[in-house]
């Protein structure tokens, strides 16, 4: 078993594991860390174009080895821009 250590990101704020959690490998991890991305996806998506939800794993060394994020993208389509309501 190995510790790896999660960091997750959101607009707001940033929340760093400080005891680590034990895995199998590398792969289970990453498992976790969409699961972690999920439930913060479920407590809020990103608002604004280019916002991101990240979950960042380190390995024991605490050295950042992988990189999950949920980035919201927002692409106008349209020719013309729709107007607000009201105009």
């Amino acid at each position: 078993m190995t510790v790896f250590y999660f960091l997750t990101r959101d607009s707001e704020s940033a929340w760093e594991d400080e005891n680590g959690l034990d895995f199998p490998d590398l792969l289970a991890a990453v498992d976790e860390a969409k699961k972690i991305l999920a439930e913060m996806a479920a407590d809020g998506i990103p608002r604004k174009d280019g916002e991101r939800l990240v979950v960042e794993i380190a390995g024991p060394d605490r050295i950042p080895v992988v990189q999950l994020a949920l980035t919201m993208t927002i692409s106008y389509v349209a020719v013309e821009m729709p107007k607000a309501r009201g105009q």
